[in-house]
């Protein structure tokens, strides 16, 4: 049934088949229709007979006698007299009682006063064959309008049945030829057609495998041959459209898998379209399979992002990745007809960006904070001198040396963040030297130790066995070496033990200094570079310091090509290890000055 040949010839035999099942039915059922008519006026005229001649002329001990000699002129009718309880009292199959009691439907209806006419009961003769049955109940009324007697009659239908099944057997005969002779002309009309179309099919098919370059032969100018020659036009246009979607496809893919930017389309219903692998990579996904539901509950994007936006152009969402954060832009397209198609995602990487904007923040807020102290201790102390204060010397210098400390500490704190700045904008210069770092920091521990013991604790310094040079900007190390010793001696007990020394590796010699204070966490540690971020913040504020010291080392340390770096165990102590290249290393301004670049 693959074949349209067998198709058309088989719809052609169906449709024969339904016709001749049609007519034929409607055939059968109007003989039979008519059979019944006739019959039922036979049982009619039959019981108005005898209703006559057997009730209205006699008296119930005579109905048999009268009932036997009633004739009716059709073959195989019975008639019958019952009482009001529908009793038997009078029948033609029987010379005396017992008679045959009937119960069918008939019966029944005339026991409640309407004649009725039944067919299609199955009950068996006087001689106990079981026969089919067309029966008629007549009710007779006494003056008062009660049910009397009922007059039943019924007549043999087997004859009409056999009639109508002779009936059946010659249309059958009739369809079969019919089907017949159906079949060949199916057949010859199909096969006029199923060379052309054949033909087309296998060319249809080459080219759904990428067979373009294929022309048919058109062999007739009907609708046939009119379709064989527009599959040729289109064959052409096809391959015509087909190069320049492929050179736009691959623009398309070009453009999409070089973009930094993530990519994904949805259609209409949710289908995922496309993801680029910067997308995949932004999402953290091998594979981006996802529909559009899935996408919006597998990253818990806000649910006022949905597939059908309307009239809107857009909405942003940013939403976190692991430890990343995805600014994703939802816009709709749209068909032709204004319709909406889907919804395109552009994924960007904020970051960096998010992580510099919650600085700043940061940033701003502890500079502020940091400023404000000062400016409302010398606010307060300068209010309480204006009212009276002035006159007692004593309190007065008392309150003038205050103001004098937060002045020094706003004037550190400007001097640290104008420091940052020039870093920041690249405006430092440094004064690169040879620096023996064995002998340079002997000078610090010395110049510290005055502050360690008076905490009780124990600076030493292990110099390395061989001359340790290191080229840098003598003040800017000595800057970073003493603000680290300082930190050591700082947040560090009584009794502790701050170790200097030296180590070093194929590139790099590293300054270690090791102290047994309070510690850092763990959650703390990454964060200790940052600018104002003090591990304890009431306790780092009441030793003094600007929250700079460690930001502008480490500024100090990159701009020398080395680094800074910290290990620490809470509750055990912190080593913070200064890193120097061995090589003198090329600055950035250096490299500008070389090549004629800006100087500035």
């Amino acid at each position: 049934m693959r074949s349209i040949k067998w198709k058309l010839i088989a719809m052609y035999l169906g449709l024969v088949l339904i016709v001749m099942i049609v007519s034929g039915t409607y055939i059968l059922l109007s003989l039979r229709n008519i059979e019944i008519n006739k019959s039922r006026q036979q049982l009619e005229i039959y019981a108005e007979k005898i209703v006559e001649q057997v009730i209205d002329a006699g008296d119930a001990d005579s109905f048999q006698e009268d009932l036997q000699a009633t004739v009716t002129n059709a073959m195989g009718i019975q008639g019958n007299v019952l009482n009001a309880e529908g009793e038997t009292i009078a029948s033609t199959t029987s010379p005396k009682a017992p008679f045959t009691q009937y119960t069918d439907q008939a019966v029944i209806a005339g026991m409640n006063g309407t004649a009725t006419f039944s067919s299609g009961k199955k009950s068996t003769d006087s001689f106990g064959l079981l026969k089919e049955w067309m029966s008629y109940a007549l009710p007779v009324t006494d003056e008062n309008g009660n049910v009397e007697y009922i007059v039943y009659t019924r007549l043999d239908a087997s004859d009409m049945q056999s009639s109508l099944n002779e009936t059946t057997k010659i249309i059958i005969v009739a369809v079969s030829i019919a089907l017949f002779l159906a079949a060949i002309m199916g057949y010859v009309f199909a096969q006029t057609l199923t060379g052309p179309i054949l033909a087309l099919t296998r060319g249809a098919k080459n080219m759904a495998e990428g067979k373009l370059n294929q022309s048919l032969k058109v062999r007739s100018n009907d609708e046939i041959g009119q379709l064989t020659s527009s599959f040729n036009y289109m064959a052409a246009e096809l391959r015509k459209t087909m190069s320049e979607i492929s050179k736009e496809k691959n623009r398309m893919e070009i453009i999409l898998h070089n973009m930094s930017d993530g990519v994904i389309s949805f259609a209409k219903d949710g289908e995922l379209m496309l993801a680029n692998t910067a997308a995949e990579e932004m999402l953290k996904v091998d594979k981006m399979d996802m529909d559009f539901s899935h996408f919006i509950r597998a990253f818990d994007i806000s649910t006022g992002v949905y597939l059908d936006m309307g009239d809107e152009l857009s909405k942003a969402v940013t939403f976190p990745v692991d430890k990343q954060f995805i600014h994703a832009t939802f816009s709709p397209h749209y068909n032709p007809k204004k319709e909406m198609e889907g919804v395109v995602v552009v994924l960007q990487d904020v970051t960096e960006q998010k992580k510099l904007d919650d600085m700043r923040k940061e940033f701003v807020a502890n500079v502020s904070h940091e400023l404000r102290t000062p400016l409302t201790t010398v606010k307060s102390y300068t209010e309480t001198l204006m009212e009276g204060a002035l006159d007692d010397r004593e309190t007065a210098m008392e309150f003038l040396s205050i103001i004098d400390s937060e002045s020094d500490r706003m004037a550190f704190l400007v001097r640290d963040l104008l420091q940052l700045s020039r870093f920041d904008n690249k405006q430092v210069r440094l004064n690169i030297t040879e620096i023996e770092m064995n002998e340079f920091l002997m000078t610090t521990v010395r110049q510290s130790k005055i502050h360690a013991e008076a905490k009780h604790q124990e600076l030493t310094f292990e110099p390395c066995d061989h001359p340790v040079i290191i080229y840098g900007d003598r003040d800017r190390v000595g800057q970073v070496v003493n603000n680290i010793v300082t930190n050591a001696i700082k947040y560090s007990l009584e009794q502790a033990k701050i170790r200097i020394f030296i180590t070093e590796d194929e590139k790099y010699y590293k300054i270690s200094v090791k102290d047994t204070g309070m510690g850092i966490t763990r959650e703390d540690l990454p964060r200790i570079f940052e600018r104002f971020y003090r591990v304890d913040k009431a306790r780092s504020r009441a030793m003094g310091g600007t929250g700079l010291g460690l930001a502008i080392a480490k500024e100090i340390m990159e701009s020398h090509k080395g680094r800074l770096t910290a290990e620490s165990e809470y509750g055990k102590g912190t080593t913070m290890t200064m890193w120097f290249p061995k090589e003198r290393p090329e600055l950035e301004y250096e490299h500008e000055f070389k090549t004629g670049g800006p100087t500035e």
